[in-house]
């Protein structure tokens, strides 16, 4: 059920994954032959890493670590990933006909991220069966 507490801790998060989005995007373009392109990538990465990770620690027992995952998954990772920017820098790429670089952003985002989930998933799963 959505409550005051669960819309106040989604903003809160929110307002958090953006701003680390941003660092994080400017960080990538400050690192010499670094660019956006490079920040989108990460946070898609980390944000599926992310994903990954609550993914296998299932189900939650109380409102307040249910909240807390909401707010992780809804708030932070909502606003840390980016699929407009995504589909954005990928169209900007092919509309200057630089195919394979696009071909590669494309490619890299999804397999990366796609394997970023499932390693993150299954060390939370090794760890947690000790």
């Amino acid at each position: 059920m959505t409550t005051w507490f669960n819309l106040a801790a989604i903003a809160a998060a929110g307002a958090t994954g953006s701003l680390c989005r941003y660092g994080v995007t400017l960080a990538a373009a400050a690192i010499p032959g670094g660019s956006s392109l490079w920040g989108t990538t990460l946070v898609n990465i980390l944000g599926c890493a992310i994903f990954g990770v609550l993914a296998s620690i299932g189900d939650f027992e109380s409102a307040a670590a249910e909240r807390f995952a909401l707010a992780l998954r809804v708030g932070f990772v909502g606003s840390f990933t980016t699929f407009s920017a995504f589909a954005g820098e990928s169209a900007m790429l092919a509309g200057q006909a630089r195919w394979g670089a696009s071909s590669i952003y494309l490619l890299s985002n999804l397999v990366l991220g796609w394997l970023a989930l499932l390693v993150a998933s299954e060390l939370v799963k090794a760890w947690m069966q000790g």
